[in-house]
């Protein structure tokens, strides 16, 4: 009996049949790009980048957040976000302050022109959003959501370090 062809959509880079433009991971990896691109051209005129835009989300989500818990959410390293906030602030958008109890700990919190800044650019973020979805409906974003949380938690309790070293005689075995 002949062996089932696996769905092209679930081959792996090491697998025989691997086709870059139908790996999950790269295509993900390209939307996320182009979604970044799209939503910088629309902000620019804003005077806003992605990563202000994100900040300002993050903090209408959950204001004042510590520059940790930013950094952490925003998926993105302590220094490269502490010179976006030091720029944020000389341009009136956010306030830091040290914790009262723990001067290590630095609160962010939004201004009344960041408020309203925001208000402006989530229509501007609404209409990137409206198009990356044409032709999705509700149900298969709400899937596409549940698969990443899912695939991201995965990736969380599975450091690849140890896959990669757990893997190896059975790749090599597999291309033998």
């Amino acid at each position: 009996m002949a062996a089932r062809k696996k769905p092209q959509a679930t081959v792996g880079p090491a697998e025989q049949g691997f086709v870059l433009e139908d790996y999950v991971l790269y295509n993900l990896v390209r939307t996320a790009s182009t979604y970044n691109e799209e939503m910088s051209k629309a902000l620019k005129k804003f005077r806003l980048d992605t990563m202000k835009w994100r900040v300002l989300m993050l903090l209408n989500d959950k204001s004042p957040s510590s520059v940790g818990e930013l950094a952490r959410r925003s998926v993105t390293k302590m220094p490269t976000l502490t010179r976006v906030l030091i720029r944020m602030e000389d341009e009136g958008l956010i306030v830091r302050r040290a914790l009262k109890g723990d001067k290590r700990v630095v609160e962010v919190t939004m201004t009344p022109k960041a408020v309203s800044t925001l208000r402006t650019v989530q229509r501007v973020g609404q209409k990137v959003f409206e198009r990356a979805f044409e032709g999705v409906d509700a149900s298969e974003i709400a899937e596409m959501t549940g698969v990443l949380k899912r695939m991201r938690g995965n990736l969380k309790r599975s450091p690849y370090e140890a896959a990669a070293i757990d893997e190896t005689p059975k790749l090599r075995a597999r291309a033998s």
